[in-house]
């Protein structure tokens, strides 16, 4: 009798155990599911099912490969043949999901094994984490940053970059590709400022900062580099094409502006120097052409000159 009620004991027991842990699975928050040796959904809990896009019953007899996505695959495979072959009982990875809707779903999935006492798997218990909030708000906290970057190195006044955005890019290695560097400064901008006031000095800097950029391609680099005086780095552009951009420069910054009611006249000096394939840094071809500028400046203005 003793032995029978010992045995009864352990049969509840397990029965209670078998119970705590159903309600476990199907009430928990997270997506669980049980899955055979051979990958299939044996049985899935509401919170994964509707993940998802699923009725529970509907991913019974699926593949786990049916609903991952197809880059995922070769890595879950991977981690999950590693567990049959006994090299690990468990595995952690972050992977996407494929929804009824075609939506993709990124997780968190980490899958332990059951084993007979033999150490032959049985099935898998998974856990599965929504991560698709944490990824929103990384998304978020990198788009954030991203516009406090930008703020950081753009001018506020023209949104070129700024001494600061141009000196990040100064310190970017010269390749083997032919890279130009063109300096600019306004030719009458100080009689403007003084005799019309820093108002009207501002809305010339503004209409500068619009007129670059449009004699430049995109993926150049345009730059305030001080009060009146402005950076392009033209990137695979050779000797010819830097003479082009700086002539284009000349002319339009030499026709008129239009300044509240008047017109005025400022002009531009260009310096230039091209790498021309030769070894140099751009922190080097930004000195020849500071010594390039100041010689078109001395050359009557107007006017754009090579670093020699």
């Amino acid at each position: 009798m003793g032995v029978m009620r010992g045995i009864g004991r352990l049969e509840r027991e397990l029965r209670t155990s078998r119970q705590m842990f159903r309600a476990s699975f199907h009430a928990a928050a997270i997506g669980k599911a049980i899955i055979s040796v051979a990958g299939l959904c044996i049985e899935v809990n509401t919170s994964f099912a509707t993940m998802l896009g699923y009725r529970t019953g509907e991913m019974v007899g699926m593949h786990f490969s049916d609903f991952t996505h197809p880059h995922d695959i070769a890595a879950d495979l991977h981690l999950f043949e590693g567990v049959m072959r006994g090299e690990r009982d468990s595995y952690q990875m972050e992977k996407r999901y494929l929804c009824r809707d075609g939506a993709v779903l990124h997780v968190l999935l980490s899958a332990t094994v059951v084993r007979e006492e033999d150490g032959t798997p049985i099935q898998f218990i998974s856990e599965i984490v929504d991560l698709s909030e944490r990824r929103r708000v990384g998304l978020e906290l990198q788009e954030a940053n991203a516009k406090l970057r930008e703020l950081v190195v753009r001018d506020h006044l023209t949104g070129l970059y700024n001494r600061r955005g141009f000196e990040e890019m100064l310190a970017t290695p010269i390749g083997p590709a032919p890279v130009s560097l063109l300096l600019i400064d306004l030719d009458n901008f100080k009689r403007i400022n003084d005799g019309l006031g820093h108002t009207a000095g501002d809305l010339v800097l503004c209409e500068v900062g619009k007129r670059l950029p449009l004699q430049v391609r995109d993926g150049d680099h345009v730059a305030r580099v001080g009060g009146d005086e402005f950076g392009v780095i033209l990137f695979d552009a050779d000797h010819a094409e830097a003479e082009a951009v700086a002539e284009r420069i000349v002319t339009e910054l030499g026709s008129a502006f239009q300044l509240t009611g008047l017109q005025a006249f400022v002009g531009a000096s260009v310096g230039v120097s091209c790498s021309g394939g030769r070894a140099a840094t751009l922190r080097e071809m930004m000195t020849q052409a500071d010594q390039a500028l100041y010689a078109a400046k001395g050359a009557g203005r107007g006017r754009w000159c090579f670093a020699t």
